[in-house]
C-alpha cells in the first residue's frame, strides 16, 4: 500500500472514531461518570496516535519513502511481542483488582473487557512510540 493511501486510511479511521464518539456523547442523556470520562480520554489518546502515524505516513509519501520498510516491520513485531507479555500481567492484576471491589457481574464483565482492550492498545502504542524513537537492538543476549 502506498504511503499516501495509508495516510488517507488512517485519517478516515480517526474521523470515523471521532464521529462515533461524538454521536455517543450527543445521544447520551444521563450525565457521565468517571468511567465514561476515562473512556473518552483513552479513546482520544488512541485517536491522537492514529493521527500522528497518519501525519508520519503523509510526510513519508511526500519524501518518496515506502510506507512499510524492514525497520518499521521489526519495530511493530517487537512492540507487539512486548505488549503481549506486558498485557498478560495487566489482565492478571486487573482481574485480581476487580475481585477485591464489589461490582455486579454484568458490569464487571463490561468493565474487564473495556479496560483490558483499551489497556492493551495503549501499551502497544506507547511501546511502539518508544521503540520508534529509541530503536531496537537485536545484539543483546
Amino acid at each position: 500500500m502506498k504511503a499516501k493511501n495509508l495516510a488517507i486510511v488512517k485519517f478516515t479511521v480517526a474521523a470515523l472514531i471521532l464521529g462515533l464518539m461524538g454521536y455517543w456523547i450527543f445521544k447520551t442523556t444521563k450525565p457521565f461518570n468517571e468511567f465514561a470520562y476515562g473512556t473518552i480520554g483513552v479513546m482520544l489518546v488512541i485517536v491522537g496516535f492514529v493521527i500522528y502515524s497518519g501525519i508520519q505516513a503523509l510526510n513519508d509519501a511526500k519524501s518518496g519513502l515506502k510506507s512499510e520498510d524492514e525497520l518499521s516491520k521489526k519495530i511493530n513485531q517487537k512492540a507487539a511481542s512486548m505488549a503481549f507479555r506486558i498485557s498478560i500481567y495487566m489482565w492478571l492484576v486487573g482481574l485480581f483488582t476487580l475481585d477485591i471491589f464489589s461490582v455486579d457481574s454484568v458490569n464487571k464483565a463490561k468493565l474487564v473487557i473495556v479496560i483490558g482492550m483499551a489497556g492493551m492498545t495503549l501499551i502497544f502504542l506507547f511501546i511502539r512510540l518508544y521503540l520508534s524513537r529509541v530503536g531496537i537492538d537485536d545484539n543483546k543476549n
